[in-house]
């Protein structure tokens, strides 16, 4: 059987299911239903269902080096900076 989903053409928009008979013509079989993935959840439970197997995925686990810590390198402060010298002014 073949199934397709109909909008009803109304504000909000509504859903239907359609079946295709031996005649060829649609009837509804579900709906009106305002939210667009109850109808395709719909139409993925009426039609037969084939088993699509699903390429096994290996996961590769990294082994972590030996727990040893980072080693921590020693930064110098920066220099400090003198004050600088005011020259003198006449008054």
């Amino acid at each position: 059987m073949k199934y397709i989903i109909s909008e009803t053409g109304q504000f909000p928009p509504q859903y239907k299911v359609l079946q295709e008979n031996e005649n060829g013509i649609w009837t509804p079989i579900f709906g009106p239903d305002p939210d667009l993935e109850d109808a395709q959840r719909k139409v993925a439970e009426l039609q037969p269902s084939k088993k699509v197997e699903k390429p096994i995925v290996e996961v590769k686990v990294e082994k972590s080096k030996k727990n040893k810590p980072k080693e921590v390198v020693a930064k110098k402060a920066p220099a400090k900076k003198g004050k600088s010298k005011k020259t003198a002014t006449k008054k």
